[in-house]
């Protein structure tokens, strides 16, 4: 640290030398003291982006310490512009003084030293924190703490990174805290080094499902399989599978894991109801989901005859009240009639509103010459039918 202050000392007096040497007034030609309060403030500016960055600064610590710069620079710079005319030329110990002074307090201030204390602190905290964070459940830990813990783990983690636990303790830190990003890229970290460590592989799975992203659920959906490849009776991962196949639509792994679940945990367990009405729940939907109707489309000769080129047909199925958003429809270019199609939720048009989930069907066929399902005239419908969810077939004639 005096080493740091004493090359700034240097920088400060080699200033103020040039300025009392050349006597030029033009900026450009001249390294002045508020050339050097820039290159300093500049500096500042990128160490407090990569400390940030490095996990050191919370996004509030990093904005406060940003606008705490930002004033004291034009606060700072203001005095100096005014001045410096009547400096230059003076003694040459008076504006290298100033220069110097102005430095050291910026530095001391603002610069790293401050803050490499609040690390050093930290990393002192660290196993009287841990006890607290980490062991003893029933104690309030506040945020302060947390953050304090988290840059002390930080610290701990520059000197010794293969430390697959401390980036497994740390991404929970963050999760806590509400960093994802730095969460995710620290449970990444202990993976690299630890790949196989289960309580890391559920943590992981459980944030990214917490984030209700569903571009993460895949890669939640790995890391739960990977546990159960070498845990298959582990609840927590059983748990969160059938949490995830439930969300995808995939019934039966839903069914699968959490009847696995079920066999290990007793009655009396408070999570045995809540999971048995969601096994009940996804058996449901999985035979839901295997009703198909099959549909016979015929056509009367009159409406044969005004059928234009290039027409579409529509089959599909709505609810019988409510509303008109088709639940499941097939579409294919007119050919010979009759045409016979088949019916199920493959044939959505939303992933959650489909023809399964009601209780009864408006089946109806259309004969549209602009390829769209919305009616136009000249279009050409079948009398529509509402029939039961559990019928097989029907058949409907175009006129």
């Amino acid at each position: 640290m005096i080493i740091h202050i004493a090359l700034i000392a240097a920088v400060a007096i080699s200033g103020a030398l040039f300025l009392l040497i050349t006597g030029r007034k033009q900026r450009e030609q001249q390294r002045t003291r508020l050339d050097v309060n820039r290159e300093l403030y500049q500096q500042r500016k990128e160490e407090l982006v990569q400390e940030r960055d490095d996990g050191l600064l919370t996004a509030e610590a990093y904005a406060r310490a940003n606008d705490e710069l930002d004033k004291r620079f034009v606060s700072e710079n203001t005095e100096l512009e005014q001045v410096h005319d009547q400096q230059v030329g003076r003694n040459i110990w008076l504006p290298a003084m100033i220069v110097l002074v102005l430095t050291v307090v910026f530095y001391t201030l603002f610069g790293s030293w401050s803050l490499q204390r609040q690390a050093d602190e930290a990393l002192e905290q660290l196993p009287e924190l841990g006890k607290k964070v980490l062991t003893n459940a029933d104690a309030q830990t506040t945020r302060e703490e947390l953050e304090t813990f988290a840059l002390g783990l930080r610290q701990r983690l520059a000197a010794e990174p293969n430390d697959a636990v401390a980036w497994l303790v740390y991404a929970r830190s963050m999760s806590a805290l509400g960093q994802l990003e730095q969460s995710i890229d620290a449970y990444k970290k202990s993976l690299s080094i630890e790949p196989n460590r289960v309580g890391t592989l559920v943590s992981y799975a459980q944030l990214l499902l917490q984030t209700g992203d569903e571009d993460f659920m895949p890669e939640a959906a790995t890391m739960l399989r990977r546990v159960l490849e070498q845990d298959p009776s582990n609840q927590e991962a059983l748990s969160l599978l059938g949490f995830v196949a439930f969300q995808r639509g995939d019934w039966q792994q839903a069914v699968t894991a959490w009847e696995l679940l079920l066999q290990q945990i007793p009655e009396s367990d408070e999570r045995y109801g809540p999971v048995a009405t969601a096994v009940a729940d996804a058996k449901q939907r999985l035979v839901a989901g295997e009703l198909e109707l099959t549909v016979t489309v015929n056509i009367t000769d009159e409406a044969r005859a005004a059928i234009p080129d290039g027409a579409t047909l529509f089959v599909y199925i709505r609810a019988a009240e409510g509303p008109g958003m088709p639940a499941a429809v097939v579409r294919q270019p007119v050919s010979e009639f009759p045409v016979t199609v088949t019916l199920s939720d493959a044939n959505a048009m939303l992933p959650d509103y489909r023809m399964s989930q009601l209780n009864q069907w408006q089946v109806m066929a259309r004969i549209s010459a602009d390829e769209r399902i919305e009616v136009e005239p000249g279009d050409r419908d079948a009398e529509p039918l509402i029939i039961d969810a559990a019928s097989t077939r029907v058949e409907l004639v175009i006129r």
